[in-house]
């Protein structure tokens, strides 16, 4: 972004977007990283897009057509141009699309276009009953704890999202979405968004733990936080956008712990005893300082289903 003014202008005007999706029903709209920006959708349209040096917004058709001199202001105005691709996807409910640079010192136009976008809004979220299947497991909600943090405002969920109370420990992750994608131009665009979706959620998980178990290692109690491994006990790849952000599937560790926990050389029971595989040599725990004396310093009932996978499909028997 080319300014923190700028960049909080469009974030501010994305919230009210989504609080106008959200006033329709809260499974009708969900938040997309994607390459181009940032991304609301509702049903199954995209409605508006953060990109680097603006926004792209979609207005009813039907409204401006009637408001011809509206219209005709609007395309003049130098924060403004149209969008004259053919879109089919929007032939479902009609719209004319455009590019928005907004500024803190020049929002006069931005009432005008919230009319056309939020009359378009209204018709794509009466339109459809819900956020679409494929869009919601696209769906990036740490965005919205992002966006909560960015402008110290309360931010709507969908019904699908995450818990609002998460605390992001990136500063600025448009920067760092743009940055990655300068530096990793060798990988594929799809690789790109899988990489960047993963980092984010991993800040959260890790800021979670960190918070959840006061900062110390869940087992031997280190409290050298620079080193500790947000650890998940069901792993990242094998599970769900919730379970992969609920901290109860989580344990902060310290490396070595991380490590053979990772490989299944280790797991807990339910009441957080450790277990050593047999593929771990004596000599080998005794290097790695893992012992039988080993546990969890707290279990809730909430963390049993997810160290009940990690037995029976991570641990080494």
């Amino acid at each position: 972004m080319p300014d923190e003014k700028f960049r909080k202008v469009c974030l501010s005007l994305f919230l009210q977007s989504i609080n106008q999706a959200n006033s329709y029903g809260s499974n009708k709209w969900g938040v997309h990283y994607r390459r181009d920006g940032i991304r609301l959708l509702v049903g199954s349209l995209i409605v508006f897009t953060i990109h680097k040096n603006g926004i792209w917004l979609a207005l009813d058709k039907q409204l401006l057509n009637e408001r011809k001199d509206t219209r005709e202001s609007l395309g003049i105005n130098k924060l403004w141009q149209w969008d004259d691709g053919k879109w089919s996807e929007y032939k479902a409910v009609p719209s004319m699309n455009g590019y928005y640079t907004p500024s803190s010192e020049n929002l006069e136009i931005w009432p005008i276009i919230r009319d056309f976008h939020f009359e378009y809004v209204k018709k794509v979220a009466n339109k459809y009953e819900w956020l679409n299947i494929k869009s919601q497991s696209k769906s990036t909600p740490e965005l919205l704890t992002y966006l909560e943090k960015e402008l110290g405002q309360s931010i709507p969920v969908p019904k699908y999202g995450i818990q609002e109370d998460i605390i992001l420990q990136d500063d600025n992750i448009l920067q760092e979405i743009e940055d990655y994608n300068i530096t990793h131009k060798e990988l594929s665009e799809t690789e790109r968004e899988a990489i960047v979706q993963s980092r984010i959620g991993q800040g959260i998980f890790r800021s979670d733990l960190k918070k959840y178990w006061g900062e110390k290692c869940a087992v031997t109690g280190c409290k050298l936080i620079k080193i500790l491994k947000a650890s998940h006990i069901k792993p990242w790849s094998h599970s769900n956008n919730t379970e992969r952000l609920d901290l109860y599937n989580g344990l902060l560790l310290i490396p070595n712990l991380d490590s053979v926990f990772d490989k299944g050389y280790i797991s807990f029971d339910d009441e957080g005893k450790i277990i050593i595989s047999n593929l771990l040599s004596e000599d080998d725990r005794i290097k790695l300082d893992v012992h039988s004396e080993m546990r969890i310093r707290k279990i809730e009932e909430k963390h049993i289903k997810y160290l009940e996978y990690h037995k029976q499909e991570i641990f080494l028997k």
